[in-house]
């Protein structure tokens, strides 16, 4: 794993509950952590709390000291063997008849992540500047419509895809002790400073649901990464390697002085050494077919494999130096969603601020399903000609190649073709 990995882990009891509800539970497993957290709800004669706690110790008895192949498989596995357990001890007594528990669980491993949901317990994103809830919602008719335990069998949400990590990630999970009290402003402005720890952000969520009223219990965690470096060797181990190396040489010094004295012991001192000057050897013709050096000259190598290029057909290349291309601010390209998208997703490939695909896709984009067409703003939809590589299509628009390439998922070494369409998507701001 490339990144350390910080967080801050709390479950408050608020400012009006007399119990606490909630469970949060956080834990290394093999190159990685799994965090979660819980929020009971009670059934006949209360028992909220219990649910939360089974919840939380079957994900920790699921996942701790163990690995597997398919964790998109274990997720799922996990929060069903989770389900069970909740309602086997409802069934066990009548009192816990129709307890059951919300879940917000995420994985961070080989610097991915994975995550699952069920019930309003929910997971953000936040990355370069922007916020977004990848988890979403179960609710029906104003109330919570799955929760861990709740019947024999759940439905809840569960990744397929992991989200590949940079180390500029930052997730939140929480309970709606938190989401109930502040808006996604007041938690961006939080998510955002970069002059808080992890630790400080969920002290501060906390602080803030409670200031706000802190009608619920509320949980919070907040997970962010550190580049890892690697750990310098104490400087008392190398002066003293040193010493002990100089120690020896100068023994062995010492004794070959005394050595050389009983050797040379009795023999005649000279007066004098005659310092001799080694012939100057005559200059040698230099062969025309080779170089003065004698070596032979080195071939250039002008072969260019970086990037993907056009084949070209007998055709002439266009001029390297181009001017950048006009904008068309009104230019629209249609995404298809696909399994395991989602708005934050999309709008990292085309550079587009999630909520102004929101905003141009009203509920298309509130109710996402795979299939769905969305209006995606882009600077162009450019057709390839002949010559033509991504470097030069991208300077032709101000953009990066890298930008063309992930909005067009072209892979290492693609060839393109003349009279494909290519995605210039709008700069990053």
């Amino acid at each position: 794993m490339k990144f350390n990995i910080n967080f801050g882990s709390i479950s408050n009891l608020g400012k009006v509950k007399e119990h606490n509800t909630d469970a949060v539970v956080e834990f290394p497993i093999a190159d990685g952590h799994v965090f979660a957290v819980c929020d009971g709800h009670d059934g006949v004669e209360y028992g909220g709390a219990l649910a939360a706690k089974i919840t939380s110790e079957e994900i920790k008895r699921y996942f701790f000291d163990r690995s597997y192949g398919n964790l998109s498989n274990a997720l799922t596995n996990a929060v069903s063997y989770a389900n069970y357990c909740v309602y086997n001890q409802s069934n066990k007594e009548d009192k816990y008849n129709g307890i059951g528990s919300t879940l917000a669980i995420l994985i961070i491993q080989n610097d991915e992540a994975y995550y699952a949901s069920a019930g309003n317990s929910r997971i953000y994103i936040h990355k370069d500047g922007q916020i977004a809830q990848i988890t979403r919602d179960h609710i029906e008719n104003g109330e919570v419509s799955v929760l861990v335990g709740k019947e024999k069998n759940i439905k809840f949400s569960v990744c397929k895809n992991p989200i590949q990590l940079d180390g500029n990630e930052t997730f939140l999970l929480c309970t709606d002790g938190l989401t109930n009290q502040l808006s996604n402003n007041e938690i961006f402005e939080v998510l955002n400073n970069s002059d808080m720890s992890s630790e400080m952000k969920t002290a501060r969520l906390i602080d803030m649901a409670n200031n706000a009223g802190g009608t619920d219990n509320v949980s919070v965690q907040v997970i962010d990464f550190s580049t890892m470096t690697k750990k310098k060797e104490p400087q008392v181990s190398i002066w003293r390697t040193v010493a002990i190396v100089s120690s020896l040489l100068l023994f062995i010094i010492g004794f070959y002085e005394i050595y050389k004295y009983k050797v040379n012991e009795g023999t005649p001192t000279k007066q004098s050494v005659e310092q001799v000057t080694p012939p100057v050897p005559e200059a040698t013709p230099v062969n025309q077919e080779q170089s003065a050096d004698n070596k032979p000259k080195e071939q250039s190598n002008t072969d260019n494999q970086a990037s993907p290029q056009v084949e070209t057909r007998n055709a002439t290349t266009e001029p390297a130096n181009q001017q950048s291309m006009p904008v068309d601010d009104n230019k629209i390209h249609i995404h298809i969603v696909e399994k395991g998208q989602n708005l934050f997703r999309i709008g990292l490939r085309y550079n587009v601020p999630y909520a102004k695909i929101e905003e141009m896709n009203g509920d298309v984009a509130k109710n996402l399903t795979i299939g769905a067409r969305l209006k995606i703003p882009v600077k162009a939809i450019h057709k390839i000609t002949n010559g033509e590589t991504i470097e030069s299509i991208a300077a032709k628009y101000g953009n990066p190649a890298s930008d063309l390439i992930k909005a067009n998922q072209l892979s290492d070494g693609e060839q393109l073709e003349v009279g494909d369409e290519l995605v210039i998507p709008l700069s990053k701001k």
